[in-house]
């Protein structure tokens, strides 16, 4: 149990948070979403879902449940005087899912609907089915290997594999409660116990994680969209894990790299070459071992080559090029002083207060890493990001029009060509042709 006091402001963020997300799906993708969502549109022992959400809402709150790659976390937020009506909704919620079948079977309907759609029209999901089975797959059962489910998948789940994953994984020696606001520590602590004194369980087994490396070269996919005047283009390797020292390093590199308007992707790709409509580099954290290195353009289908072509230069250069003063200083300051904005309410304060149990980091982490941040020089960015943004050891994933784009992406390496509309299964693959040509004249103003 964690509470964080904020005693000026008269609101509560209550949380409860699980180790166990979508990496837990066990071979059966779509079935943590679901199992979680069911608490919300199921109802409770005491309750039918429109009753729940009834009361939810008599509290002028919000009933809220999100299911990443490592957690699932349920959380509530009233005013302090609603503060034990609120830990009854919750208790209720998580302690006496009903599992209702009608429900269940409405819920499945409407995700097959909402991956369907994002098959269909959402070029950044289809790329991100690619990249994590294929940054993680090669390894073997890893459990970030599947970044979503398919229709078919879901299609599969039924409600006693929702409710299995429910009894295996919101257990006590599984969970957090994270409380932030104006609540006495006496007070929470008598009301964790009238309210989730009797939750009883044992813990899930640890998750097994494979030991994860990138073959050397650029793996290239194409995630074929027919006819499409736009692409996704994401290049991908893999950087330090969570609780390492180098983490605050890469984070800094990143930023200059990426992480906003002033970043180095923003400023060349987007503005002086006007080869992209968005572009930006991020840090994907996860819970077990390295994380994600993303560097992501969109652009026109005419200048998805020249835009590969560009982000390659800029992870090589990352590490080739020393950092001026002014990046490094206006990114010191920036990924310090974030979290002034970040504490602004008890909600944010909350989830960076679940965010340090998730990871099993310290409860003063985060001045630690705002230290290291600030100490970090020019050397250590080189050195870390030669090490990490590596082009010569990356995957590169094209989400667009693949009879247009296969010949420009040969120009890299070879390229295997992928089918969204069948399971993102192997189509075809295309040999690399070093002499082909990276733009292709423009169809239509793409």
């Amino acid at each position: 149990m964690k509470l964080v006091s904020r005693s000026t402001i008269p609101l509560v963020d209550l949380q409860v948070v699980l180790r166990s997300g979508q990496a837990t799906d066990n071979g059966k993708p779509g079935v943590a979403v679901i199992a979680g969502e069911m608490l919300k549109v199921g109802g409770t022992g005491k309750w039918t879902s429109r009753e729940l959400l009834e009361r939810v809402e008599a509290l002028g709150s919000h009933l809220e449940i999100v299911t990443q790659r490592d957690a699932t976390t349920v959380s509530l937020s009233v005013t302090a005087n609603q503060f034990d009506e609120a830990m009854k909704l919750l208790s209720s919620v998580v302690l006496e899912p009903a599992f209702n079948v009608a429900e269940f079977n409405k819920l499945k309907r409407r995700e097959m609907d909402r991956v369907e759609s994002a098959a269909r029209s959402d070029a950044g999901w289809a790329t991100n089915m690619v990249l994590y089975q294929k940054l993680f797959g090669a390894s073997g059962q890893h459990p970030y290997a599947s970044y979503d489910a398919t229709a078919a998948q879901i299609d599969k789940i039924t409600l006693a594999d929702a409710k299995k994953w429910y009894s295996q994984h919101f257990v006590p020696p599984n969970a957090a409660l994270v409380v932030a606001g104006a609540v006495p520590p006496e007070v929470l602590s008598k009301s964790a116990a009238t309210h989730f004194g009797k939750w009883r369980g044992v813990a899930p087994k640890p998750l097994a994680v494979p030991e994860v490396e990138l073959d050397q070269g650029l793996r290239i996919y194409l995630v074929d969209r027919p006819k499409s005047p736009q692409a996704e283009v994401v290049l991908a390797s893999l950087g330090p894990a969570r609780k390492s020292d180098t983490y605050p390093i890469i984070k800094v590199a990143n930023q200059v790299l990426g992480g906003g308007v002033a970043g180095r992707l923003f400023q060349d790709v987007r503005e002086q070459r006007s080869l992209a409509y968005s572009t930006y580099s991020s840090v994907d954290e996860v819970v077990n071992g390295p994380e994600p290195l993303l560097l992501r353009a969109g652009t026109q289908t005419a200048k998805a080559g020249l835009t590969l072509q560009a982000l390659l230069e800029h992870a090589q250069k990352i590490g080739a090029t020393p950092l001026t003063a002014s990046e490094l200083e206006s990114a010191r300051r920036y990924l310090t002083d974030v979290f002034l904005l970040r504490t602004e309410t008890v909600g944010a304060l909350g989830q960076m207060a679940g965010s340090l149990w998730l990871h099993g980091l310290p409860n003063d982490y985060f001045e630690t890493y705002r230290d290291l941040v600030r100490k970090t020089d020019v050397a250590q960015v080189q050195t870390a990001a030669t090490r990490y943004f590596t082009p010569n050891r990356s995957i590169a994933v094209v989400a667009g029009d693949a009879a247009r784009l296969a010949e420009p992406l040969s120009h890299f390496g070879e390229v295997v060509v992928i089918d969204a509309d069948k399971g993102f299964v192997q189509r075809k693959v295309v040999p690399q042709n070093p002499d082909a040509p990276i733009e292709l004249e423009r169809l239509d103003g793409t």
